[in-house]
């Protein structure tokens, strides 16, 4: 996937990175990280709330800049960096649909 922006931020919510797939589809990615998941599974700080902020901020991103007809899709990536060895990375592709 290729770049297209980061951190866009409207007033019905934020996009974490919109992308350009391989096959022109655009994909709209909510970042989550976290030290560890002592207390609570990171998927569980993907809220009802945050779900409609974010699809809401996607419909206007959509609206205002002349791709509405273009594939989207959500994806959710999951980041528990822990205390020892590697981060571990979960990607939900599609996890939303807005």
């Amino acid at each position: 996937m290729r770049l297209l922006a980061r951190n866009f931020s409207c007033n019905s919510g934020e996009i974490d990175l919109i992308m350009v797939d391989v096959d022109g589809s655009l994909v709209f990615v909510e970042v989550k990280t976290r030290a560890g998941e002592d207390f609570a599974d990171i998927e569980a700080a993907f809220t009802p709330a945050k779900k409609i902020r974010l699809g809401r901020a996607v419909r206007f991103f959509l609206a205002t800049h002349g791709v509405g007809q273009r594939p989207f899709r959500i994806d959710v990536v999951c980041i528990v960096l822990g205390l020892k060895g590697p981060p571990r990375i979960r990607h939900y592709t599609d996890a939303l649909r807005a």
